[in-house]
């Protein structure tokens, strides 16, 4: 548990992010006055009720830009839902102040001028903002250079596993230590064959999230600079050749794709995926994803807070924003700024503390994991790989056939 020196210059970090220029508006108590300010929310699975996080903001003495520091006064409007993405003038005419927003929502609605970008605010800069955040689930919510909302969660991938299951076939539970050669000896003891030869239980489910194969062994599918294919890479080959022997030598993972792999039950002992959506059935721990040649976590944001460009009261509303990103920080499910993480122990009681070291120690390696729009040439070449690697073509027709997506998609996007 951090000591309260560094909560307090933890949230002297958040603090100093835009707020500093208003100092001189507050100076003169003769003049100050609340601000009211409303914020627009539904409900995101792993985050809390906006109602719980609004009195955690009202309670907590430790969370800078309070309302009672910055001198507003905040409600929540509770959405069942959101309005479309494209419905402009439904976001328009929520008439809020500051918005919850998903990745894709605030990069469309900022480029469409909905969202005000936060750049714009103080010294809302590089270096103060990742001294907070974490950069690569920040960096998801920029579009065209500009930021339009400050994270409040995270997706890294983990291995979610079967502790009971693990017990009755004798293996013991996954630990920091596990690599790729202790994924596939326990993987082949999980899986439980009849008499038959026919599967009853996998022993993993590895190809869901497939990103982690290329990058823990100094892999990729395109290069960043160049936008060259680095599939045909040795690294590459060698990880994909890992994961076919997965589903075709060894036997351990389902040769499912897509919508078949719901189909798969029971779900398999040991499964790749992002918190904190848990498979259905079971006791499954969270453990870190096994080391490769090298430890690199594909980390999704999860949501974010935005100001709305309509609000009358830009600057105290960005003000109100980071009061509630820290506020929310005490009940997401994985947080997105260096305290929450540091502190997740502390904010969620529920976690065991192998879990919580699991989770830290995979935000300690994230890596920002391609989406919609920006990565969508690597999602159209990483969806062929693992169509090939279920079809069981081998790693040179599939490594070829991915590099020919890549580039016909970088073609059509420009």
């Amino acid at each position: 548990m951090l000591s309260r020196r560094t909560m307090l210059a933890s949230a002297s970090a958040l603090a100093a992010i835009g707020c500093g220029h208003l100092k001189s508006l507050y100076s003169d108590p003769n003049v100050v006055k609340e601000t009211e300010l409303t914020w627009a929310s539904r409900q995101f699975v792993g985050l809390g009720n906006p109602n719980q996080v609004m009195a955690t903001l009202a309670a907590d003495e430790e969370i800078p830009d309070s309302p009672q520091q910055a001198r507003y006064r905040l409600t929540v409007r509770n959405l069942e839902q959101a309005p479309r993405r494209d419905d402009l003038d439904a976001w328009r005419n929520l008439g809020a102040d500051l918005l919850t927003v998903s990745v894709e929502e605030a990069r469309s609605l900022g480029e469409m001028g909905v969202l005000h970008p936060l750049d714009r605010f103080g010294d809302a800069n590089d270096s103060a903002l990742n001294a907070v955040f974490f950069p690569g689930v920040l960096n998801q919510f920029r579009a065209q250079g500009a930021l339009y909302a400050l994270p409040v969660s995270a997706l890294p991938v983990m291995l979610y596993y079967d502790r009971a299951y693990f017990a009755q076939r004798g293996v013991p539970p996954v630990d920091s230590g596990w690599d790729w050669d202790n994924l596939a000896e326990n993987a082949a003891k999980l899986t439980n064959r009849g008499q038959d030869g026919e599967v009853r239980r996998w022993g993993l489910l590895a190809h869901s999230k497939l990103w982690w194969a290329l990058w823990q062994n100094n892999a990729d599918v395109v290069d960043p600079a160049a936008l060259q294919c680095r599939l045909q890479e040795s690294a590459a080959i060698e990880a994909l050749q890992f994961v076919w022997d997965l589903l075709h030598t060894m036997q351990v993972s389902p040769r499912a794709h897509g919508m078949d792999l719901n189909k798969v039950t029971p779900p398999p002992a040991m499964v790749y995926d992002n918190p904190p959506l848990r498979p259905s059935l079971g006791s499954y721990g969270l453990a870190q994803i096994p080391q490769g040649k090298t430890q690199a976590v594909p980390v999704r944001a999860g949501v974010g807070l935005a100001v709305a460009a309509g609000t009358q009261s830009p600057e105290t509303a960005y003000t109100a924003l980071k009061g509630l990103a820290h506020a929310i920080q005490r009940h997401a499910s994985v947080p997105a700024t260096r305290e929450g993480i540091e502190r997740l122990g502390e904010f969620q009681p529920g976690l065991r503390s192998d879990e919580v070291q699991a989770i830290q120690r995979s935000m300690a390696a994230e890596r920002e994991m391609p989406r919609l729009p920006q990565g969508k040439p690597e999602l159209y070449a990483m969806e062929a790989i693992v169509e090939g690697l279920v079809r069981g073509d081998n790693v040179s027709t599939v490594v070829n056939q991915a590099c020919s997506v890549l580039r016909e998609h970088q073609q059509s996007s420009g």
